[in-house]
C-alpha cells in the first residue's frame, strides 16, 4: 500500500497540513521529519483505523512482527489520542519513556507506541515501543539500541506502510 492509499483508508482524517504547518512543529521538537512521514502530514492530518492494519513483517532483520495500527497522529487539536503533540508531552515530557531521538506517531489496540526515528542511525526508520518491556531508567543508556522494548519494524515510513495488511490478507 502506497502512503497516499493508507492515508485514504484512514477514518476521522485531519485536513491536510501546509509545509508551514509541518516546519513548525519541526522547529518545535528540534528535527526535521523525514520527507516521506512529512508529505504523509502534507496529504492526511492523521486518523483513525482502529487495528484494521498491521505490520507482520519481515523487518529489516528479518524477524516477524506484529504490531497493529490503530490511532495515526498528527497536528490535532481535536482529539489528544490522535495528536503528535499531546503524546510526544505524555511519553517524552511528563514521562521519560520513549527516547527524544524518536517521536510517537501512531499506537496499536493495545497501547503500544508506533515510533518514528528522527537522528543518528535511527533517523527515518519505524520502530514499535512495547510499553510491557520498559528498561529500568536508572540502568538504561538513554540510547535507542539498547531500550529492550523496541522492535525494528522498517527502515522508512514508506516501508512500513507498504507492510501493512488487513488481517483478511
Amino acid at each position: 500500500m502506497t502512503i497516499e492509499e493508507f492515508a485514504s483508508r484512514l477514518d476521522m482524517r485531519g485536513p491536510p497540513l501546509t509545509s508551514e504547518d509541518v516546519a513548525a512543529f519541526e522547529r518545535e521538537i528540534g528535527h526535521t521529519l523525514p520527507g516521506d512521514y512529512r508529505r504523509f502530514l502534507e496529504t492526511c492530518n492523521g486518523g483513525y483505523v482502529g487495528g484494521r492494519f498491521w505490520f507482520v513483517g519481515p523487518t529489516p532483520e528479518d524477524e516477524s512482527a506484529d504490531a497493529g495500527v490503530h490511532h495515526v497522529g498528527g497536528l490535532r487539536d481535536d482529539h489528544d489520542y490522535l495528536s503528535l503533540r499531546d503524546n510526544r508531552h505524555a511519553y517524552q515530557v511528563e514521562e521519560d519513556w520513549i527516547r527524544r531521538g524518536l517521536i510517537w506517531i501512531a499506537d496499536d489496540p493495545f497501547g503500544n507506541a508506533i515510533c518514528l526515528g528522527l537522528e543518528g542511525l535511527a533517523r527515518g526508520r519505524i520502530y514499535f515501543w512495547d510499553h510491557e518491556n520498559m528498561p529500568a531508567p536508572d540502568e538504561w543508556d538513554g540510547e535507542v539500541e539498547t531500550a529492550g522494548n523496541l522492535q525494528l519494524l522498517a527502515e522508512s515510513f514508506t516501508e512500513f506502510v507498504a507492510g501493512l495488511r488487513e488481517p483478511d490478507d
